[in-house]
C-alpha cells in the first residue's frame, strides 16, 4: 500500500486554497524560512493521528489563524495491489464492502481517505465524505463500524516518523532508535525468558526463606518482568563510535551524529518492512551540522532511504535537492498563506530553486555587489592604490570603491573564467571585465565578444568590459614622460621599447619579472607629486569603471523589483 498524494486545506499557514503534495516517489520541499515547509510535513504526520488523535491536533494551534468558521481537512490518495490474495487484498475487500453498502462500485486500485477535525479536536475519517449514508439503521451502523475498522487497518499499515530539526541528537536517539533496539534485544532474549523467570523465582524463594525464618510467614516476595515485558526490562544502550578511538556518539561532532542517525533510520526501516509496514520518513533539514565532506555520505544514505520508504525532506541546501524536478516542490507565502509550486523542467527548477534557497551562482566565487574582473595582480594593486591616492572628496566613485577587485593571473585565465561563468554571474551581480589594450588583451576581448555574442550574452564596451588604453598595458595610464624616464634609468626592465619619429612613446612591454619593480617606481613618482595632474588617464578609467558598475547594478535592480515598486519614486542606491 502506498500513499500517493495529500491535499491540505485550512492547516496552519495553508489557507482555504487547497495545496497538493505528490508523494508517490518521495518529495523534497524547498523555500524560504517560514514559508510553510514544516507545516506540510506536519500535515502528513497528522494524517496518521488516528481516531485517538495521537499527534494531538488542536484548533488553537493548528487551524489556520484560529479561524473557527472553517475546518482543517486532509485528503489522502492511496494505491496498492488489489489482486486477489495480495497483501493489500484485505484493505480492498473492506473497501468493496463499503461500496456495496452504498450501492456503488470501485473502478480502480486508487482510493481516497479524508480527515477533518471537529471543534472538540476529534478526528473524523471518511472514505466517501460526500456520499449519502444508508437510510436503514442497521446498514448505517454496519457502514460506520466497517469504515472505522478499515481506517485502523489502513493506518496500521504505515509507520510514520517525523524528525524535527529542533530536537537534539540525544532526544532523537532516545525517541526513535532506542525503542527498536529494545525490541530487537527482547526478541533475542525471548528464548531465555523461562531461564530468567527461574532465576527471579530462585531469588524470591531466598527472600521468602529469610522472612519465614524471622517469623514473617505471611509475607511473600516475587520478582517479575516490568509489565511482563522483556522490552521494559531493557532501559537503554550505550551508543559508541570508533574513529578509531572509541567514544560515545554524543562526544562526536554533530555532523557525525547526524550521519550515524541516518544509518540508524535505514536499519529501522528494514525492521519495519519485515513487519509488513510501509515506512514514511519526514525529515527536517537533514543537512544541518554536516561538514561538506559528510554531505555526500548523507546524500547516499538518503537516496537508499528513499528507495526503501516514502521520504519527504525539507532543505535549504542546494546539494540536497534532487535533479529530477518531479521530486521537488517549492513553497512560498502569498498574503501569509503557503503556496506549493511544482517545476515543469530541470532548468526552470534550478533557476527558481536558487532564488528560493537564497543561493546564487556568483556566491561560489565570493563576488560582491560590484566587481571588477582583472587580468592580474598588477592591475589590482594599481587600482587599489589609485583609489587611495585620489580622495573620495575629489571623486566619490561609490560603486568602484565598494567593488571587489578580482585578478585571474593572466588574460587567458580571465578569458576562460568569463567564457564559463559570465552568462550566470552577470545576471546576478554587476561584473565589469578590464582588459589591457596590448595585443594579448585586445585579442582576448575580441574573442570573448564573438563567443558571448553567439550565446546572446551582452558584452559591450564601457559597460560589460573596459579597455585601459589602446595598444598599452595598464602601466600606460601613467604619464608617458615617467615611462621614458623609467626606461632611461632601467632599460633592462623592458622587453620592448620605442618612440616614433616625433618622439612620442609607442607601445612597450615590461618584462614579467620586473612588472612589480616598474609599478613601484611609477607609484613612487606619483606620490611625490604635489597635485593630481599625473592622474588624468587614471581618472578617466575610474570614472568609466564606476559608471559601468552603476549602470549594470541599476539594470539588475530593475529586473528584481516588481513593476508597482518601480513606479513609486525611482531606484535608490543600496
Amino acid at each position: 500500500m502506498k500513499l500517493v498524494s495529500i491535499r491540505v486545506r485550512n492547516f496552519r499557514t495553508v489557507g482555504p486554497d487547497e495545496q497538493t503534495l505528490s508523494l508517490e516517489h518521495g518529495l523534497t520541499l524547498v523555500g524560504p524560512n517560514n514559508s510553510g515547509k514544516t507545516n506540510l510535513l506536519k500535515a502528513i504526520q497528522f494524517l496518521f493521528t488516528g481516531w485517538d488523535n495521537s499527534h494531538a491536533y488542536s484548533q488553537s494551534a493548528d487551524l489556520t489563524f484560529g479561524d473557527r468558521r472553517v475546518k482543517t481537512s486532509f485528503l489522502a490518495t492511496f494505491d496498492g495491489d488489489d489482486s486477489s490474495g495480495s497483501n493489500d487484498s484485505p484493505i480492498y475487500d473492506a473497501l468493496d464492502n463499503l461500496h456495496q453498502i452504498l450501492g456503488t462500485r470501485r473502478s480502480s486500485s486508487t482510493f481516497t481517505l479524508s480527515l477533518q477535525f471537529t471543534a472538540s479536536n476529534t478526528p473524523v475519517y471518511q472514505f466517501f465524505p460526500n456520499a449519502k449514508q444508508p437510510d436503514v439503521n442497521a446498514l448505517r451502523t454496519q457502514f460506520s463500524r466497517t469504515q472505522r475498522q478499515l481506517v485502523v487497518d489502513l493506518l496500521s499499515r504505515f509507520a510514520c516518523h517525523y524528525v524535527p530539526s529542533a530536537r537534539s541528537m540525544r532526544e532523537l536517539y532516545e525517541e526513535l532508535l532506542v525503542p527498536f533496539l529494545r525490541k530487537s534485544a527482547a526478541l533475542a532474549l525471548a528464548p531465555h525468558s523461562d531461564a530468567i523467570s527461574t532465576v527471579l523465582q530462585g531469588v524470591a524463594e531466598s527472600f521468602n526463606g529469610q522472612l519465614s525464618a524471622s517469623g514473617l510467614t505471611d509475607l511473600q516476595v516475587s520478582f517479575e518482568l516490568p509489565n511482563g515485558s522483556l522490552e521494559d526490562l531493557l532501559q537503554g544502550f550505550d551508543f559508541y563510535i570508533s574513529d578509531p578511538e572509541k567514544t560515545t556518539i554524543f562526544r562526536k561532532g554533530q555532523g557525525i551524529q547526524s550521519t550515524a542517525l541516518l544509518a540508524g533510520f535505514m536499519w529501522m526501516t528494514a525492521q519495519l518492512r519485515q513487519q509488513g509496514k510501509e515506512v514514511v520518513w519526514l525529515l527536517e533539514e537533514p543537512e544541518s551540522y554536516l561538514h561538506p565532506e559528510l554531505s555526500q555520505s548523507a546524500l547516499t544514505l538518503l537516496e537508499r532511504l528513499r528507495q526503501q520508504s516514502l521520504l519527504v525532506v525539507t532543505t535549504h541546501a542546494l546539494a540536497f535537492v534532487p535533479q529530477d524536478p518531479a521530486l521537488v516542490a517549492g513553497t512560498s507565502l502569498e498574503a501569509n498563506r503557503t503556496r506549493v509550486e511544482v517545476f515543469p523542467s530541470y532548468v526552470e527548477a534550478t533557476a527558481r530553486l536558487r532564488t528560493a534557497l537564497g543561493v546564487r551562482f556568483s556566491d561560489y566565487f565570493n563576488l560582491g555587489r560590484y566587481n571588477l574582473l582583472l587580468e592580474g595582480k598588477t592591475d589590482r594593486q594599481f587600482i587599489d592604490w589609485v583609489l587611495q591616492q585620489i580622495p573620495r572628496e575629489v571623486h566619490e566613485w561609490s560603486e568602484l570603491r565598494e567593488a571587489h577587485l578580482l585578478d585571474f593571473g593572466g588574460v587567458r585565465h580571465l578569458g576562460g573564467f568569463v567564457r564559463a561563468t559570465y552568462g550566470f554571474i552577470s545576471a546576478e551581480r554587476a561584473c565589469v571585465c578590464v582588459f589591457d589594450g596590448d595585443d594579448a588583451g585586445e585579442k582576448e576581448r575580441r574573442d570573448l565578444q564573438q563567443y558571448l555574442g553567439n550565446k546572446s550574452i551582452p558584452f559591450e564596451a564601457n559597460r560589460n568590459f573596459l579597455s585601459v588604453r589602446d595598444r598599452f598595458a595598464v602601466e600606460g595610464l601613467f604619464p608617458d614622460a615617467w615611462v621614458e624616464q623609467l626606461h632611461n634609468e632601467h632599460a633592462g626592465w623592458f622587453e620592448t621599447y620605442s618612440v616614433d619619429v616625433t618622439g612620442q612613446l609607442e607601445p612597450y612591454k615590461i618584462r614579467d619579472g620586473r612588472k612589480s619593480d616598474a609599478g613601484q617606481w611609477l607609484m613612487s613618482c606619483a606620490e611625490r607629486e604635489p597635485d593630481l595632474q599625473w592622474a588624468d588617464r587614471w581618472v578617466a578609467f575610474c570614472l568609466a569603471a564606476n559608471n559601468a558598475l552603476r549602470a549594470l547594478h541599476v539594470t539588475l535592480t530593475a529586473r528584481a523589483t516588481p513593476p508597482a515598486a518601480q513606479g513609486s519614486g525611482g531606484i535608490g542606491r543600496n
